[in-house]
């Protein structure tokens, strides 16, 4: 054995409480200090959108768990399966889990806050399974969720250099973009589905996306008809 993940879930022992997670923060906090003197690797999991959590509850579980500081660590919105208390709470009308659109935002948030403290995120989302789809209620389930933020993230650069191209303070945007990208990060720029394009395109900005090998993975460029004046982000 090599390595040791703790599924902390929540740093907020009221959360824990109402999830009957079994363990409070501070466990959570002495477990991570024991993996490390034994001198194992350390991986934590977070959940979000837990009952009786909130968006800011789950940053905030995110900043004391990098203080733990974890090799690695694995983020999860929250399924709700058939059979399960949460279940009989959401048909209730008692718990609304945060659902895959909802939930993008602050996963993109947590990828950017970990991966700048230079903690690994290796998994994003659940692993899909025959088992999950069929018994699922509601929740933040997508089979390839981890690729969706990853397409959300580059689509909040590409607004940024969409915004800056106009100069404007109003936050307008051009009504033509021509990009490049990475030929790794094609995909994610583009979006499943094209989405990010669609998404520019409804907000009047028809914008597309060519590979080029001599930009940077994880950023962008704006082609123009000088290629001695280029934007990147």
């Amino acid at each position: 054995v090599t390595s040791i993940e703790l599924g902390a879930q929540s740093m907020d022992d009221w959360v824990l409480r109402l999830n009957h997670r079994g363990h409070t923060a501070a466990q959570v906090e002495e477990a991570s200090r024991l993996i490390r003197e034994m001198d194992f690797s350390l991986g934590l999991q977070m959940m979000t959108g837990l009952y009786g959590d909130t968006d800011e509850g789950a940053r905030e579980t995110a900043r004391q768990l990098a203080e733990l500081r974890p090799d690695t660590m694995r983020i999860y919105p929250t399924v709700v399966l058939r059979g399960t208390e949460l279940a009989w709470l959401y048909e209730g009308g008692g718990y609304q889990p945060p659902d895959v659109e909802q939930s993008l935002p602050l996963c993109c948030d947590l990828l950017d806050f970990f991966e700048g403290r230079g903690i690994q995120v290796i998994r994003l989302g659940l692993h899909p399974s025959e088992e999950l789809e069929e018994n699922m209620v509601a929740g933040a389930y997508h089979p390839a969720f981890r690729e969706l933020c990853e397409g959300e993230r580059f689509y909040r650069r590409i607004l940024a250099l969409a915004r800056e191209q106009t100069g404007n303070s109003d936050g307008s945007l051009p009504n033509a973009l021509s990009l490049l990208a990475s030929p790794r990060d094609l995909s994610k720029a583009i979006g499943q589905g094209k989405r990010n394009l669609k998404r520019l395109e409804a907000l009047g900005c028809k914008a597309v996306v060519f590979p080029d090998d001599g930009v940077e993975p994880g950023t962008l460029r704006v082609q123009r008809a000088s290629e001695n004046s280029e934007s990147s982000s």
